[in-house]
């Protein structure tokens, strides 16, 4: 799914707060990215803003592939509650070896 250009004013100002390195532009043009962000940075009424553009089940697809280092424990056990999902673990990194890294707050093992 892509938004519309213009670009609504509200959703603007949502993109210029979750994804504060990049452009609102920029960060509107790229839904996954800007998703992921709402959903961990973003507040309860920057959430509703976007929904109101944002089919919810494009929440759910980028919970469903959310990339490793993102998402916080909290934001992560709230979405899996509000779908009414198990909550998963945390995705993790994987290295060309195979391996993958530490778990979510750990710091390889610590």
């Amino acid at each position: 799914m892509t938004l519309p250009t213009p670009y609504p004013a509200e959703l603007v100002r949502v993109a210029r707060k979750v994804v504060w390195y990049d452009s609102p532009e920029n960060a509107l043009a790229d839904l996954t990215t800007l998703l992921t962000q709402v959903m961990v940075y973003g507040s309860a009424a920057d959430v509703t803003v976007v929904e109101r553009y944002v089919p919810l089940e494009e929440f759910r697809r980028v919970l469903e592939q959310a990339p490793p280092g993102v998402f916080t424990k909290d934001a992560w056990k709230g979405w899996h509650e509000r779908f009414q999902t198990p909550v998963a673990p945390l995705p993790r990194r994987r290295f060309p070896d195979g391996s993958v890294g530490p778990e979510a707050g750990k710091f390889f093992g610590r």
